[in-house]
């Protein structure tokens, strides 16, 4: 006999309520999976909450009754499928917030492992955050396309002849020029959003002024990335981006606290 099945035997004809609680402000996520694994462990399920759910200390996000070997599973394997979830959509929504009324975009979240990837995904969503630079079809050009073509203008190129109204993507770091030069020779390629990703802001700051005085700030969208913090947001919005990739300032937010609570029991 297991040590838990020994443990458990005065109490195996009994059942107990018990509620998950978040101890913290925040946004609820991963509620799909909880649920899922609730039922899993053969609890009846009495409430969740639904997803996206604003957070504050003492509230129920999950309610359920089951014998006392499923409530203990319970305690193992629930919240970890709320937490982490749960404090990256708090993350994003908080720097959606800050970077208010520019776009905010985390395309990290593909670098994800594929256990985790779903439900970061999800998070990132419920926190109000995109996932792609734009909502019509497009093709990314990262740094290593550029590399790989020797520059930005045979990339682009290349990418129009594909179908010469989808809309491209240009990642920028400014490696075989300047990065003021990269980007006219993108924007003369055809590419419809540059994106610097230096994390540098004098480089967009000198992006912007040349698109400015060129005349092509209004037909590009100007994006800006590169280890983006949130306490720096401010100073970015300033620039007057259209779009601000975010990834390990949301990604790598702290789990969300959660306990689990006995609050009843019969025979």
């Amino acid at each position: 006999m297991e040590l838990r099945e020994f443990l458990f035997e005065p109490l195996k004809d009994r059942s107990y309520s018990f509620a998950i609680r978040t101890r913290e402000n925040g946004i609820l996520s991963g509620v799909a999976r909880v649920n899922e694994l609730a039922i899993d462990l053969g609890l009846e399920v009495i409430s969740v909450a639904p997803e996206g759910s604003l957070l504050i200390p003492g509230m129920a996000v999950l309610t359920a009754r089951g014998d006392a070997e499923m409530v203990t599973r319970a305690e193992e394997t629930l919240m970890g499928a709320i937490g982490k979830p749960s404090g990256v959509a708090t993350a994003a929504a908080d720097v959606v917030k800050k970077a208010s009324p520019v776009k905010v975009v985390c395309g990290a979240w593909k670098k994800i492992g594929q256990a985790a990837k779903g439900e970061l995904r999800q998070a990132v969503i419920t926190g109000g955050a995109g996932l792609r630079m734009s909502e019509q079809p497009f093709v990314y050009l990262d740094k290593n396309y550029i590399r790989m073509f020797g520059g930005v203008t045979a990339a682009v190129a290349q990418a129009k002849l594909f179908d010469p109204d989808r809309l491209v993507v240009a990642q920028l770091r400014g490696e075989a020029q300047g990065i003021v030069e990269e980007a006219r020779y993108a924007v003369q390629a055809g590419a419809g959003i540059l994106m610097v990703d230096t994390g540098i802001l004098e480089d967009f700051k000198a992006v912007m002024s040349a698109a400015v005085a060129d005349g092509w700030r209004k037909s590009v969208q100007l994006a800006f990335a590169g280890g983006v913090s949130a306490e720096e947001l401010a100073d970015i919005v300033a620039l007057g981006p259209d779009i601000i990739d975010v990834g390990r300032a949301i990604l790598d937010a702290p789990l969300l606290d959660f306990s689990l609570d006995v609050e009843g029991g019969d025979r």
